[in-house]
């Protein structure tokens, strides 16, 4: 896991998305489980059942005050190997991207590649 997130998102490998909404696949050690987080500015609040991931307030769930980028929204759940995100504006979790089954056409052509790949992170 990247930090305190639940999901690493350099490791997402979109399936498709359209400008600041994605859904891909987590295909790493920790995505057994499953996470979530929805936002408003900068209140967040978060569910999580994955072993090892970092303890909330309230055991699995709970608020957390995150600055995400300044989006005036933002979601994010995670099943298993499964993940959608979305934020409006985009943010460094969820930029700007075009992919349509696997094809990433924008910011980078990556045919099924992680973010880190298309981002160049």
């Amino acid at each position: 896991m990247a930090g305190d997130d639940a999901v690493d998102e350099n490791e997402l490998v979109l399936c498709c998305a359209l400008c600041c909404v994605n859904l891909g696949w987590y295909f790493t050690n920790d995505c057994c489980g499953c996470s979530g987080k929805a936002g408003l500015c900068c209140l967040n609040c978060e569910v999580c059942c994955k072993p090892g991931a970092p303890c909330l307030p309230c055991c699995c769930c709970g608020p957390n005050i995150e600055c995400d980028g300044c989006s005036l929204c933002n979601a994010q759940g995670q099943c298993c190997c499964c993940v959608g995100s979305a934020a409006f504006p985009c943010n460094d979790e969820v930029p700007c991207i075009l992919t349509i089954a696997g094809w990433t056409m924008f910011p980078r052509c990556k045919c099924n590649a992680p973010m880190k790949e298309i981002m160049r992170r």
